[in-house]
Formats: C-alpha cells, structure tokens, sequence
C-alpha cells in the first residue's frame, strides 16, 4: 500500500495561452495520477442516514483528507453498507494507517 502518486510540474507542463486579442486562459496536460483499473482506498465518515423508499436507511458520507483527517467537503449519499462494500477504522487506526504508508 502507499499514496497516490503526486503529478510533477514538469508532467504537468502548466502554461498560460492566448484565448482570444487581450484574454488568456492557463492548461496542463492531462496526466493520470494512476494507471486506469488501479484500485484506491479514500477514507469517509458517516455523517447521516436517509431512509430509502422500501425503509431501510442509505449512508451519507464526508470524505477525509489524509493530511489532517478533517472532511475535505467532498459529500455522496444514498450508499449502502454492507459487510463486503467497506472497512471499519477507528481514527486512530487510520492515522496509524497513514503514518504506516509515508
């Protein structure tokens, strides 16, 4: 296990172009931090549930960032938890966790 590769700014080339006589625009190339099919583990809270049509309640989830374990503002709903969709840490595990991978 370990992070998500960072992007340099030398694979990002990011320059500044004209768009139109007065007005520019910036671009990068588009670079994948990881190869498609890679599989990826990003750390949510559960913040509520919301009661799904037949009843049964749906996850609302803040993401975390790995810096500060804070919610990143990044917010999904209506997910189903189930014993094979996910694992249960404590925040100290996941701090031990990220401490572990660097």
């Amino acid at each position: 296990m370990r992070k998500i590769r960072e992007i340099t700014s030398k694979e990002e080339n990011f320059r500044v172009v004209p768009l139109a006589p007065g007005a520019v625009t910036t671009k990068c190339d588009p670079i994948q931090p990881e190869p498609i099919g890679t599989i990826i583990l990003i750390p949510f809270k559960i913040i509520g549930y919301d009661q799904d049509c037949d009843g049964s309640l749906m996850a609302r989830l803040g993401s975390l960032g790995l810096d500060d374990i804070k919610n990143t503002g990044w917010e999904t709903s209506h997910i189903g938890l189930y014993p094979d969709s996910g694992f249960v840490v404590s925040k100290k595990e996941l701090s031990e966790l990220i401490k572990r991978v660097g």
